[in-house]
């Protein structure tokens, strides 16, 4: 059991939740911080802080609660007249890149990376602006660190500034921090002391040593890959629900979103009793903008999707976007239209590269990418409405290519060619090639079409299950938030959801206490 130190928990949005009961169990032996760090939970009333507030109100002492009210509040006196500190900028580039640039953790975020995504209601930043929020992130959380000592830094997200920040003082500071990486099968996690942004030495080495066990443990794993190949549907079950429904949108769905959307919002806008900000408007607007986008995306009007056909192709799935799966872990591919431009021009003469939206997105992007992508000769957008498993795409393609998606590792099960562009930990199967730029890709087609490729990989991604069952822990993170959610806004939990919650918060902490013990002999700190 962890005891006796101090452990500093990052709390954000939803995820905060699981960590303020994660907090409560180890302060009995530890000193436990909280450090919320989405600046949005500071700009008003934020009905997740309120409530996690009235919750910890006469469980933590108010000095072990910290956020970015502070810097918000210094950001937004001297915004319109910044001076920025060049040499601070200097010194956090010297000493604070062993991940990422600078410019690459300003991405991090969606307040500074509006530029980059169609949420318009976030307010373009100037360079200026993104810049000096920086450095008042990094002055506040150096400062907080250097107070608390942290011996441990828990998380379980990575989106966000702060996280980027974190990730990097820790790094500098030596202090043991460690987030959650998906493993793309299940609800395994295993832990990341590198905030995913690269494969971390301890997974590498026991993958490498996992490949070499022949025992009757090691066909176990292999028996699970033959049965997930022999299922109907690949899709992770907790998924079906809202990915699926996904795929339903007429008139009546458009105007009852509409109505309900304009219902809350002036609800809420008559309870705080004040006008409400530009932002929270530009922000109801965007709402509007994606029914109506949707609802014309699955009308008989929409003339960009088309059926597949009897032709070789490459399966694309595109991801949702903004996300830290791909702002995050794969920063230099996070403009989907380009990736598809460079697939176009650098694959077979005789393929197809088949494009399918994520179910998702549809409405949240802008109509001009469909028209965009449909005006490639030889590319196709897929009629999702009618492929709502991936199995079969995935079969009869050539091959699947994805920034960072789970749709990689599920080709590579079924013995499919997989090419990725960002930072997963499924990238130790040898049949999941990284192209780490576009001249690679010509390269990568040559091998896929002339069958150089690894032709059967049912050892390989054994191994890979073996190694996340072994450091890691196979949890639910959605349904953990959901119960702690509820327990938190105190509502009525029943027998059964009291003891998966206590179940589920005890392999948080057996997740952590794996995770330290392997940090002990993990070389990251010596690179």
């Amino acid at each position: 059991m962890i005891s006796n130190k101090t452990i500093l928990l990052l709390t954000d949005q939803i995820w905060a939740f699981p960590m303020c009961l994660l907090g409560e169990e180890l302060n009995k032996n530890n000193n436990v911080h909280y450090y919320f760090t989405n600046p949005e939970y500071i700009q008003g009333k934020n009905p997740t802080k309120t409530h996690i507030d009235f919750y910890l109100s006469d469980k933590v002492k108010k000095e072990n609660i910290h956020d970015l009210k502070d810097i918000n509040e210094k950001f937004f006196e001297n915004k319109n007249n910044i001076t920025l500190d060049q040499n601070r900028l200097n010194e956090l580039e010297q000493n604070y890149t062993n991940f990422s640039t600078i410019n690459k953790q300003l991405l991090s975020s969606q307040l500074t990376s509006s530029h980059f995504h169609d949420r318009f209601y976030y307010e373009l930043m100037t360079n200026e602006e993104r810049l000096y929020w920086l450095i008042l992130n990094y002055d506040k959380t150096e400062s907080l660190i250097e107070l608390i000592k942290p011996d441990f830094i828990f998380d379980i997200e990575t989106a966000e500034l702060q996280k980027s920040i974190i990730n990097e003082i820790a790094y500098k500071k030596k202090i043991t921090s460690i987030n959650i990486e998906y493993t793309r099968y299940k609800n395994f996690i295993v832990p990341t002391f590198s905030l995913g942004l690269k494969l971390d030495n301890y997974f590498l080495e026991t993958y490498q040593k996992n490949k070499e066990q022949k025992d009757k443990d090691h066909k176990k794993y292999i028996n699970e890959i033959i049965t997930y190949r022999n299922q109907n549907s690949i899709v992770i079950e907790r998924n079906k629900k809202y990915v699926f429904s996904s795929y339903q949108f007429n008139l009546i769905k458009l105007l009852k979103k509409v109505i309900r959307k304009s219902y809350n919002f002036s609800v809420s806008t008559f309870r705080s009793g004040n006008l409400p900000t530009l932002q929270t408007i530009k922000k109801v607007l965007w709402h509007y903008t994606v029914y109506f986008r949707k609802f014309y995306l699955y009308s008989k009007f929409n003339k960009y999707f088309k059926p597949p056909t009897n032709e070789q192709y490459i399966y694309m799935p595109l991801h949702y976007i903004p996300e830290s799966t791909t702002f995050t872990k794969a920063p230099m591919y996070i403009n989907e239209l380009m990736i598809i431009e460079a697939i176009s021009k650098t694959m077979p003469i005789n393929w197809k590269l088949y494009v399918k939206e994520h179910p998702m997105m549809v409405g949240e992007r802008k109509i001009s990418f469909y028209s965009k992508v449909a005006k490639i000769p030889n590319v196709k957008l897929l009629d999702f409405k009618n492929h709502r498993e991936p199995k079969d795409l995935i079969q009869k393609s050539k091959a699947v290519i994805t920034i960072t998606g789970s749709s990689a590792f599920e080709a590579s099960i079924l013995n499919k060619p997989a090419i990725v562009f960002g930072s997963v930990f499924y990238n130790v199967i040898p049949g999941i090639k990284v192209a780490n730029s576009f001249e690679d890709l010509e390269h990568l087609f040559k091998l896929i079409k002339t069958n150089n490729w690894s032709q059967d990989n049912t050892m390989d991604c054994a191994t890979y299950l073996r190694t996340i069952d072994e450091v890691g822990v196979n949890l639910d993170i959605e349904i953990i938030i959901k119960l702690s959610a509820k327990k938190i806004k105190l509502q009525s939990l029943d027998d059964s959801e009291k003891l998966k919650l206590k179940n589920m918060i005890n392999s948080l902490i057996l997740f952590y206490e794996k995770a330290i013990n392997i940090s002990k002999n993990e070389q990251y700190k010596k690179e």
